[in-house]
């Protein structure tokens, strides 16, 4: 070194006295010279270099190099590197070195204002050769052509890139014919010279064959101040990994944005391209970043919310991605109107995975979709509809629940909590509106309380006559099932009328064993508060059942199924208005007499009512009040005077 203004450790002196010895192979001009650029990262520089040929030396080969060298700190404040060249001198021996032992002060331009405006002069095709070789996945790092023919298209490229690519790019404008990859490895772009020829041969291209990302490079190259790309590129590849390599991607991206707003398949190509080439989380944080609205000085067109939504939940490579502030939820909903299929085929899929941002959805949903829309724009959405009645049950109680098939009514019914009684209650009032005995059946087993309460109440409103609903058979059959809540639950106590009650002895199966068993006092209690309102054939099954109740297990409190049914049914009797089986069930209740008076059905029930008063202490009041007819109630008397029970109970009667 004969000169310099700054002490080089030893590893960046290393490299220097190799660079700047001759490149191997090369013959030069006497007036000829070349370019060298290489980082050296032992002193936080860069050092570019300017080799000539020295033909004064006595020894043959020899040539002046002198290298500059500018902190990397420093690499980032020039718009435009080609102001370096006028800075590289050629060493002269008779006026000495002692220029070379001092800094060079460079005062750049205060804005870009002051820059030079005329264009570039290059050729395209050369630019398109050049930006191939160095950032094409196929790129070789190689160019051929001649001496000095590309140095201010380099200069302009190494300007066009991004600070820290800068620092690590390298490069040499002259290599001889005996180069090879191994001896120039070292360089990111190596320019291999050939004899002085037409360059069209040199550079023979198809201009149409450029790709939209080169051309891009080529136009920016154009303008030496500071383009659209080029604060792209600045922003974006500060912190991407193998910047380089990653130069064309960067590209692509920008023109891939070019747009106003970033929505559907376009938004979702970038950020899945994005996720993918840069994996790594902390490789290309800012465009990330930006890209998923997350800062205010993004260079980046605004973002659709629900696309963006929709990536996250639908890629799982969105991982790899920041979580997007730009994701404005609340945005989101206000657009549930115009874009509620969107947003619900959004949330079927985020129904299906488990990611926060579908996890945020699906709980803001439940807030804006209406429990009366909810099953017909889920039909097609079922992880969607089952996540959102594991959450929402109620959303089940609207109109369109009638409409669906019983057999997705029964399932989608488990998500109702056995504790809700409210909510049961407003399902079965929907339901029994449906004859479909499997689902009668099945809605009843699951709430077998609620159900018999909504039926019976249904029935004794149709009774009353202030009733909307149509009560099915199917329904019916399914209650009568549960007998024991029917006759212990005050459902028969609670009956409005008489035709109600009526209605209840049928559905039960009248003098079915549950029924005996239970008694005759729910009945009672029932026809004291009842409305009598029933006639005809249903008045005349219903009494003969109140009858043979009372006759089963008389018990002090049953005297008035005895006051209301015996008078009349034992007129039925009388004149065989009784059908065979009718008749046939009575009997069943009804003392046996001697054989030759056992066919008189009438004198049967005689004596099984007095037996019932006398020998089971029933009210003598009521046994005055059983009837109106004279000769019947002598009857009665009669036979109470012919036992000794009946002699004692008929001395309460004076």
């Amino acid at each position: 070194m004969l000169a310099s203004s700054l002490k080089l450790t030893e590893e960046a002196s290393s490299i220097l006295l190799l660079l700047s010895d001759l490149a191997s192979g090369l013959s030069l001009t006497a007036n000829g010279s070349y370019w060298t650029g290489i980082p050296l990262p032992s002193e936080k520089s860069y050092a570019l270099m300017r080799t000539w040929l020295a033909p004064e030396m006595p020894r043959p080969g020899c040539v002046w190099t002198h290298a500059l060298i500018v902190a990397f700190s420093d690499i980032a404040r020039f718009p435009d590197l080609s102001v370096l060249v006028e800075h590289l001198a050629r060493p002269n021996t008779e006026s000495g070195f002692e220029m070379y032992c001092e800094p060079i002060l460079l005062v750049l331009p205060p804005d870009e204002a002051s820059l030079r405006k005329e264009a570039v002069g290059f050729d395209v095709v050369d630019a398109h050769r050049v930006i191939q070789a160095i950032y094409a996945d196929n790129g070789t790092g190689t160019v051929v052509a001649p001496l000095g023919a590309l140095d201010a298209l380099i200069f302009s490229i190494w300007s066009q890139q991004w600070p820290k690519l800068r620092r690590s790019f390298s490069f040499r404008t002259a290599s001889g014919s005996s180069h090879s990859h191994s001896n120039t490895r070292r360089f990111d772009l190596t320019v291999l010279l050939r004899p002085e020829v037409d360059q069209i041969s040199l550079f023979d291209c198809d201009t149409n064959d450029i790709d939209a990302w080169e051309m891009a490079c080529v136009d920016d190259l154009l303008f030496p101040k500071s383009t659209d790309l080029r604060r792209f590129l600045w922003r974006y590849g500060s912190d991407v990994r193998f910047g380089r390599k990653r130069f064309k991607f960067l590209v692509n991206v920008y023109l891939w944005t070019r747009s106003t707003r970033l929505v559907g398949k376009d938004l979702h190509k970038i950020l899945a391209n994005v996720s993918k080439v840069l994996s790594s989380p902390e490789d290309g944080k800012v465009l990330k970043e930006d890209l998923v609205g997350r800062n205010r000085y993004s260079l980046l067109p605004s973002i659709d919310s629900i696309d963006m939504l929709a990536f996250y939940v639908n890629a799982p490579i969105a991982e790899k991605l920041p979580t997007p502030s730009a994701i404005g939820l609340e945005e989101i909903l206000r657009s549930w109107p115009e874009r509620s299929e969107e947003i619900l085929s959004i949330a079927e899929t985020a129904a299906e995975g488990v990611t926060e941002l579908g996890t945020q959805l699906l709980e803001r949903l439940m807030d804006v979709i209406d429990a009366s829309s909810f099953l017909s724009s889920t039909v097609i959405r079922p992880n969607l509809r089952n996540k959102m009645l594991l959450s929402n049950p109620s959303l089940l109680d609207c109109d369109a629940l009638v409409n669906m098939p019983s057999e997705e009514i029964v399932r989608l019914i488990k998500y109702v909590p056995d504790d809700n009684h409210a909510l049961i209650d407003r399902i079965l009032l929907r339901l029994i509106e449906i004859d479909d005995i499997n689902l009668a059946e099945n809605m009843v087993q699951r709430f077998p309380y609620s159900a018999v309460s909504i039926v019976i109440r249904a029935i004794e409103s149709l009774f009353v006559g202030d009733g909307t609903l149509t009560v099915h058979l199917s329904w019916v059959k399914a209650v009568s099932t549960q007998s024991s809540i029917i006759l212990h639950g005050g459902y028969i106590e609670r009956s409005r009328t008489t035709s109600a009650l009526a209605f209840f002895a049928s559905m039960l199966g009248y003098d079915q064993p549950e029924i005996l068993e239970a008694g005759s006092m729910p009945w009672v209690t029932g026809l004291k508060n009842a409305k009598d309102d029933i006639d005809g054939a249903g008045r005349q099954k219903l009494l003969v059942f109140l009858l043979k109740l009372a006759l089963h297990k008389p018990v002090s409190g049953c005297e008035p199924l005895f006051e209301i049914a015996f008078d009349a049914v034992h007129s039925y009797l009388k004149y065989s208005q009784l059908d065979w089986e009718q008749t046939s069930q009575l009997q069943q209740y009804l003392p046996n007499l001697i054989w030759f008076k056992n066919w008189d059905n009438c004198l049967r029930l005689k004596t099984g009512i007095v037996d019932a008063y006398a020998n089971c202490n029933l009210n003598p009041k009521s046994f005055k009040r059983l009837t109106t007819n004279a000769d019947l109630y002598d009857d009665l008397i009669e036979l109470a005077d012919d036992s000794k029970a009946g002699r004692k109970f008929l001395k309460q009667l004076i």
